[in-house]
């Protein structure tokens, strides 16, 4: 049966195609090739037909256009080809058409249908030519996607014909080929499907005459010859289970005898194995296979000796050569074996020598038993131990009567007390007497209900000192439910509690000057706020922000910032009376909470303390810093009825005191608000102004006074702000400055001032020099003169296009940096002038050391000369002190023409201002430039290049 069954399993041939498939798949594939290469064919040269006659429709129309404009285009007639226009349109392909007047430059005619465009498009246009002259141009946009829908339907079309004829055809040839070849195959399959099932007693008939008739034929008699030999197999089959069965019978006999040792063998939970002396394995029943890993025909593969350790054969050995081979037995002991996995097994063994007939011995009994368990609990045992002494907790243990019998180290540790100290007493020994008698008997009473206890308790040391703890004690009974020992565990919360400490003062206190936070202000004005409002009273809320605090940050180190902080929160704390609370929130900034006042005149008398208290200058490592302090008031109630709003609007009050110059005092009013919020916008904004290239530079044209050549140019940074236009620098760079944002401007400024000369002088355009103003953090900024040799070398400039300009406030502050920031500039041919000169702190000495390039006058004592005495004093002062350096001098802010003469008869060298040109856009500068000079409307004076 067997046999018949994997003949059967073959024939069927399960995943192989059957004829008629085959037959189907070659009749598909025969036919459809050969269709859709043709209908391929077909489709390409139908598409090349339409695409060429899109193509002439397309250039007909263009030429119809491009004539019928000639004479509308040459009179300026728009009815006259209006009318044309309009027929071209009626053709559905045709989305738009435009007809521009090239004398203009203006569209002359259009028309647009633009829910036509459907699709791809196409553009061809044609210009308008009439008598030799180009006097117009035609575009006409195309809808390509009638075009392709065209060919889809094309192309679904000769599909359904293709497949049409490849059905039709497909049914024809396999109704022949089912009648004359797939019917009598598949009759013939069944007959052999027959033949490998064994089913015999039917006979095949088969009446045909050709090939595949000779196969049914030749299928009958193997039939035939297969049914008579089976028949007499199945006679010499029964005549073999007969003596089968005999066999059976006696074998079984046997097997019962034999099961006997075998169940008591195969059932012993503990290992047995056989071995002969040399160590070849008998037999081994399951518990030792388990034990060892091995099945029994891969353990006999191997020796004995192969499981046992090294030091386990040592041991095996000497105990078979000195106790089984003599007395025939070995008491037990204790070796390691080795498992499959290669890992060692402590085992107990005994051993047992087997004899044969002639009482020799000639094998060797094992009985082995896993101890890892016992091994294991050993280990705990001492692992618990090492645990107990090792821990970070203390733990006492006690006997049933409170009495101490074992303590660890960490105890000794925690309370002081060794182990031989405590041994006997009772824990009150550790007693600090903080706690009542009530508590100690709610922790007995919760002990004896529960058999668990914990919480918080206060202990003293040996050394007497009061320590908190947190302690567990549990219960231990014995099985008749009795206790016998108490386990207390507990560890030191002493730095727990110091922590919580100074977590409390970091939620409500500031780090770095000790002083209240703003949280904790808030809780403070809130109960000021209740009573003021229940008392019908007045409170105060200023909000100081330290002058210029980011620029001493960021020039001397945040180590000197924070020091200048602490000593600052210590003079504001100086001035303030009993209730008055000083808070820092944040950064520079800080709250003053006066909680009762009697009238503005109160807060003003603090806020004037305040600044007076910042009138002396402070000592930070070495410099003499003279810090000055903006503060901003906000009124309870007229201000604001909360905490909120009252520090808001002292917020917008101390930026108007900034705005104002810095060093005083301002109360809030609305505008002020308008004005904050106007600041904030600005701020957020401001911070990706230069990712988003929102700035850009306008250019003012200096000139020399002697001939008017322009020999450079300042360049001044304009925001092109997304909502408010074009903002001067009057809006947005104090805030840059306060908000730290103003290096990357700065930095920004420098890298299109040259670029921007760089495309100058690839137009060809003469090589001026152009200015830039550095504000003091990107002077003192440890990578400017990177910056300007990189900007430098990137677009192949001299350092002579670049005029570096600073105030006098820049150059005084840190002496010797200066001088070597100052140097390294000059030293790559960088020019370098001093701006709003006269304005500062002027120092003459500080200004020979400096040896800059020029200065500039301020267009402050320039507004108003000559007529001004004074001004036109310091303005001729000036000048001659800038001739005797040998310094260029400029004069900024030049609006007519009196300033001028006046300018020029004291022998300035060069101005700029708004009576030549107004700081205009890089595109508008290059006619300037290409006209090389520039004069105000002087009759008498004319340009004259030298």
């Amino acid at each position: 049966m067997t046999r018949q069954a994997e003949t059967f399993d073959y024939s069927q041939g399960g995943g192989r195609l059957s004829l008629r498939q085959a037959f189907l798949i070659a009749v598909v594939l025969g036919l459809l090739f050969p269709a859709l290469l043709i209908s391929f064919l077909s489709f390409n040269l139908q598409r090349d037909k339409m695409e060429t006659q899109l193509a002439v429709d397309q250039n007909r129309l263009l030429e119809i256009v491009a004539l019928g404009m000639q004479e509308p285009l040459w009179n300026l007639s728009r009815q006259a080809g209006a009318p044309l226009v309009s027929s071209v349109m009626d053709d559905e392909r045709i989305i738009s058409v435009r007809v521009s007047d090239t004398q203009s430059n203006t569209i002359f005619l259009s028309a647009l249908h633009s829910e036509r465009r459907i699709g791809g498009v196409a553009f061809v246009q044609k210009p308008v030519v009439y008598r030799g002259e180009e006097i117009g141009q035609v575009n006409i946009e195309f809808d390509t996607e009638h075009l392709n829908i065209a060919q889809r339907n094309q192309l679904k079309d000769l599909l359904l014909i293709v497949a049409a004829q490849l059905l039709l055809s497909i049914v024809l040839i396999m109704s022949i080929l089912n009648s004359r070849f797939l019917k009598p195959i598949r009759q013939l399959s069944e007959q052999a499907t027959q033949l490998a099932a064994l089913k015999l007693d039917q006979p095949f008939h088969w009446g045909r005459q050709d090939e595949i008739g000779t196969v049914g034929k030749h299928l009958e008699w193997m039939r035939a010859e297969l049914k008579r030999l089976i028949d007499e197999l199945k006679a010499k089959t029964l005549a073999l289970e007969a003596d089968i069965e005999r066999r059976r019978e006696v074998e079984d006999a046997l097997r019962r005898s034999e099961n006997k040792y075998r169940e008591l063998f195969w059932s012993n939970l503990d290992g047995i194995v056989i071995s002969s002396l040399e160590g070849q394995v008998i037999d081994a029943n399951p518990a030792f296979l388990s034990l060892i890993g091995y099945s029994l025909d891969q353990l006999k593969l191997q020796n004995f000796w192969e499981v046992v350790s090294e030091g386990g054969q040592v041991i095996e050995r000497y105990n078979l050569d000195n106790k089984v081979m003599r007395f025939g037995f070995c008491d037990e002991f204790e070796v390691e074996y080795i498992n499959r996995l290669g890992r060692a097994i402590p085992v107990s063994v005994k051993t047992v020598a087997m004899r044969d007939a002639d009482g020799r011995i000639t094998a060797v009994w094992r009985m082995v038993r896993d101890i890892s368990e016992r091994r294991s609990a050993e280990e705990r045992m001492q692992l618990a131990a090492k645990v107990f002494e090792n821990t970070a907790e203390g733990i006492m243990i006690t006997d049933g009567q409170v009495c101490i019998r074992s303590v660890n180290r960490a105890f000794t540790e925690i309370t002081g007390f060794a182990q031989d100290e405590v041994l006997g007493l009772r824990p009150t020994v550790l007693s600090s007497g903080r706690h009542n008698k009530e508590f100690y008997e709610t922790m007995w009473s919760v002990l004896s209900e529960q058999g668990q206890w914990q919480g918080e308790v206060w202990n003293r040391r040996k050394n007497g000192e009061v320590y908190p703890e947190w302690l567990a004690i549990n219960a231990v009974k014995s099985p008749a439910n009795e206790v016998t020992h108490y386990v207390a565990i507990f560890s030191d919360q002493s730095e727990r509690k110091a922590a919580d400490e100074r977590i409390q003062f970091l939620a409500h206190f500031d780090v770095l000057t000790g002083l209240p936070n703003r949280g904790h202000l808030q809780d403070r004005a809130l109960l000021a706020i209740q009573n003021a409002s229940h008392d019908n009273g007045k409170l105060g809320v200023l909000l100081l922000d330290l002058d210029r605090f980011k620029t001493i940050n960021e020039s001397l180190g945040h180590a000197a910032g924070d020091i200048l902080l602490k000593i600052a929160s210590e003079r504001i704390r100086r001035v303030l009376g009993t209730g008055e609370v000083v808070a820092r929130q944040g950064g520079d900034e800080f709250l003053v909470l006066l909680p009762l006042i009697n009238d503005a005149a109160d807060a003003v008398h603090v806020a004037e303390s305040i600044l007076a208290e910042f009138s002396t200058p402070i000592e930070v490592y070495s410099h003499s810093l003279a810090v000055t302090a903006s503060v901003g008031i906000s009124l309870f109630p007229d201000d604001g009825r909360d905490f909120d709003t009252l520090v808001r609007n002292a917020d917008a009050a101390m930026y108007h005191a900034k705005s104002s110059g810095r060093n005083n005092y301002k109360f809030y009013t609305a505008d002020l608000n308008a004005r904050a919020r106007e600041i904030l916008a600005i701020e957020s904004q401001l911070r990706h102004a230069v990712d988003r290239k929102e700035f850009v530079l306008h250019y003012q044209p200096q000139v020399e006074m002697i001939n008017g050549t322009i020999i450079g140019a300042e360049a001044l940074i304009r925001w092109n702000h997304p909502t408010l236009g074009l903002l001067g620098p009057l809006h947005f760079i104090g805030v840059a400055e306060d908000r730290g944002y103003i290096v990357q401007i700065g930095n920004w400024v420098i890298r299109e001032a040259c670029r921007q000369i760089a495309e100058w002088q690839a137009k060809g355009l003469p090589l001026i020099t152009v200015g830039v103003n550095l504000s003091a953090l990107q002077f003192r900024h440890q990578d400017l003169v990177g910056l300007l040799r990189d900007a430098l070398l990137e677009f192949g400039l001299p350092g002579s296009c670049l005029d570096v300009e600073v105030t006098e406030s820049v150059i005084m502050d840190d002496l010797e940096s200066t001088v070597q920031t100052i140097r390294a500039i000059q030293g790559m041919g960088i020019r370098m002038s001093i701006d709003d000169f006269g304005t500062g702190y002027s120092s003459l000495a500080y200004l020979k050391r400096f040896k800059a390039d020029k200065l500039k006058i301020d267009r402050s004592f320039v507004r108003d000369i000559p007529g001004d005495l004074d001004d036109a004093a310091i303005t001729r002062a000036i000048i001659n002190m800038a001739k005797n350096l040998n310094m260029q001098v400029v004069a900024e802010g030049v609006e007519t023409v009196e300033q001028w003469q006046f300018l020029a008869e004291e022998g300035c060298h060069q101005v700029q201002g708004y009576l030549l040109s107004k700081p205009v856009s890089a595109e508008a500068v290059e006619p300037l430039l290409r006209q090389k000079c520039l004069l105000p409307p002087l009759a008498s004076k004319e340009c004259s290049v030298v």
